[in-house]
């Protein structure tokens, strides 16, 4: 298993393009919803919010950060399971009681894991106990190789249901990520490119839902330089509804930079918002703009402000 395979590594957090701008959810239409989703027992994959500059930002940044947080605790289960249990094929008990059955079956390079967790009680690194049902997949295979280059694709997918123990929250997580990864390198540079894509990823702790949609994102580039582009709908709770980001002009990722230069993200619901990096601001900032339904409402000199952070 390669740790730094995550659903949402390359999530894009920006506290500017989550809006200064977005508010409850909106008593406009809604529509279908598209993916599967199980859990989203409100429909709010149908329910448009308003943007505009006069709501508050309170519950966009909330819906941000529990979809960070979503993140954080798959990537600490991940570890967690790895550190405790990796490394070889059978039925072993938890460290909190219950069971995990573990079965390897990739050759070579390959990694082709199954986990199944029976009442399995786990210790992670930062989320205390956890008690963990279901099944964990994870497929990792090299499918092409020559004497300069690398093409990995693969996927990890979840069903699990459990119990955070220290809260007493109900855990749901469901979902399904793939990528397709080619790197590159000669005596001059190395490059690479990633592609992912998330038909439906859903995780509910407690009363809070955050379910990822319909998204592809894309990350290519050198030791140089990158570029970086997103699309994709981000439900939950926090907002009532959903948003929709794309980045019309991809997002160019200078080395050792702080902030792109250039490069827009659009996020879309009842109403339209644009974070403009760089010349992609058409002069109407030195680095950021934002603008909400053809208005310039903010701008910035760099990104401090917009805590830019473009790999998680």
């Amino acid at each position: 298993m390669q740790l730094q395979k995550m659903i949402g590594r390359f999530i894009v957090i920006s506290s500017a393009s989550v809006l200064a701008a977005c508010g409850g959810s909106s008593s406009g239409g809604g529509e279908s919803s598209g993916a599967s989703l199980s859990l989203d027992s409100e429909n709010l994959a149908g329910k448009k919010i308003e943007i505009s500059s006069a709501m508050s930002v309170d519950g966009i940044n909330q819906l941000t950060a529990d979809l960070y947080d979503a993140f954080i605790l798959v990537s600490d289960l991940y570890g967690s399971i790895w550190s405790q249990f990796g490394g070889e094929s059978g039925a072993k008990d938890c460290d909190g009681g219950g069971r995990v059955t573990v079965n390897y079956a990739g050759e070579g390079w390959n990694d082709n894991e199954t986990w199944d967790f029976n009442d399995c009680v786990i210790s992670t690194y930062s989320h205390g106990s956890v008690l963990l049902n279901g099944t964990f997949r994870y497929v990792d295979n090299l499918t092409r190789e020559t004497a300069t280059t690398e093409n990995w694709q693969g996927y990890e997918s979840y069903n699990i249901t459990g119990e955070m123990k220290d809260t007493g929250e109900a855990l749901v997580i469901k979902g399904r990520l793939d990528w397709d990864e080619l790197y590159a390198w000669d005596n001059e540079a190395e490059s690479g490119r990633i592609f992912e894509t998330i038909d439906a990823f859903e995780l509910k702790v407690g009363d809070r839902y955050v379910a990822l949609t319909n998204s592809e994102t894309r990350l290519e580039g050198t030791e140089f330089g990158a570029t970086y582009s997103v699309a994709g709908k981000l439900i939950g709770s926090a907002v009532g509804g959903y948003v929709q980001l794309s980045t019309p002009t991809a997002l160019q990722i200078p080395d050792y930079e702080s902030c792109p230069s250039e490069g827009i993200i659009k996020v879309s619901s009842n109403g339209t918002a644009e974070v403009r990096y760089g010349s992609s601001a058409a002069g109407t900032a030195s680095a950021v703009a934002i603008w909400i339904d053809g208005q310039i409402i903010e701008s910035y000199d760099d990104c401090t402000s917009v805590v830019f952070t473009p790999i998680l």
